[in-house]
């Protein structure tokens, strides 16, 4: 049993420094807090930014990565088909409608989406459930309601929600999107048999095996981003960007804005809110709060290496469409 515990610890270890903040208000392990990126060395700001990073997130990919092997371990094929396919609307609808239970940022959605397309789930649904979490979590909604607005709170629910679904059953039609789709259907075949024969102990230590397989591939190109990211918010000039992201030109560039600037969940709610008191409009900011979470470079670089470029520069294309789009429809209704 010594296999099967070290696995479910590694899984409760990362659950326990996700949760322990939300139920104390303070943290389990010490985090790195810096004052301002630009006042460092310019060889030292994606070292602080990446520390820093992985001083707030080590728990929730550690929880991701371990999930995402236990998905694949011991979610049976015919379940993930009958309620993950790609062939049945519902199925987006309920990939989307699941999503918002994990309060994880876009990067730490990557292991959890490979999880399920390794139990054989199909692409669409698969990259409803990957936007939608990090889009729209319950902790997210409650943040932008509680610091920003309800009705900002309830538009990026909604927009989200319905965004989402549309990306996923439009991936899902692609000639690439299939093509991923039915390659991990074959793998997920195979191994359903494999599985099959395994006891607990052994489905246990096949999650670890799959969790470590999906952070080696994962995890190089995710610090690659977050390195990039780091130049991004040490120099891009925030005063300057708020006097740009007003009108109809400001939804646009708002929802273009959030790709290049990653920031893990909840954190994009107080940058938002400072820019708004610098004087962004409340429809550029829905169009960030939905851009930013689903096509940042980070969360990009690493679903690359388990779909393939082509898969994630649709949806990501798709992504800040429906960010735009989003803010339009917002900006038109007078911010409701």
């Amino acid at each position: 049993m010594k296999k099967a515990l070290l696995t479910i610890g590694l899984l409760l270890l990362g659950l326990v420094i996700i949760v322990y903040p939300k139920v104390t208000g303070s943290t389990l392990t010490p985090v790195f807090v810096y004052e301002d990126l630009d006042n460092y060395p310019v060889w030292e700001v994606p070292l602080v930014y990446t520390f820093s990073y992985m001083t707030r997130a080590w728990g929730a990919l550690l929880f991701a990565f371990m999930l995402g092997g236990f998905f694949s371990a011991f979610i049976p094929k015919e379940k993930m088909m009958q309620h993950f396919s790609s062939k049945k609307i519902k199925n987006y609808f309920l990939a989307a409608a699941l999503a918002p239970v994990f309060t994880v940022c876009s990067c730490a959605m990557i292991p959890i989406f490979g999880g399920i397309m390794m139990a054989g789930a199909g692409i669409g649904p698969a990259i409803s459930f990957l936007l939608m979490a990090p889009a729209a979590n319950v902790m997210a909604l409650i943040f932008t309601s509680e610091i920003i607005s309800v009705k900002l709170a309830l538009a990026r629910l909604i927009f989200s929600f319905v965004g989402a679904i549309i990306i996923g059953a439009a991936v899902a039609r692609t000639p690439w999107g299939r093509s991923i789709e039915e390659k991990f259907g074959k793998t997920a075949s195979e191994r359903a048999v494999e599985i099959g024969r395994m006891g607990f102990e052994e489905k246990c230590w096949e999650a670890g095996r799959v969790a470590w397989d999906l952070t080696k591939r994962v995890i190089p190109y995710l610090l690659a981003g977050v390195f990039f990211v780091s130049y991004i918010e040490a120099y891009l000039p925030e005063d300057v960007v708020a006097r740009w992201l007003t009108g109809t030109k400001g939804v646009v560039l708002g929802g273009a804005l959030g790709v290049p600037t990653y920031t893990p969940t909840l954190v994009e709610v107080f940058f938002v809110k400072s820019l708004l008191d610098l004087g962004m409009t409340p429809a550029a900011a829905l169009a960030f709060l939905i851009g930013a979470p689903m096509a940042s470079i980070p969360s990009m670089l690493g679903v690359s290496r388990i779909v393939g470029w082509r898969v994630v520069g649709t949806y990501a294309f798709l992504a800040v469409i429906v960010a735009i789009i989003s803010g339009l429809c917002f900006l038109a209704l007078g911010g409701l």
